[in-house]
């Protein structure tokens, strides 16, 4: 598993942590429960996460 840093010069705050802690969230809901209701939904909040991940971090 490769390591992430965060990014010189960011911060880390509220609006982005929550983000990436939603998508996980809501990924792991999926992954356990709703496997064929609103992927396209899903895909949606998982990209947002997965967006504020490489704004904060090197990976």
């Amino acid at each position: 598993m490769s390591e992430c840093a965060l990014r010189e010069n960011v911060d880390l705050n509220l609006e982005e942590v929550s983000r990436i802690a939603l998508a996980l969230k809501s990924l792991a809901a999926y992954s356990m429960a709703y496997e064929d209701e609103n992927p396209a939904e899903l895909q949606a909040v998982v990209d947002e996460g997965l967006e504020a991940v490489h704004h904060l971090f090197d990976c």
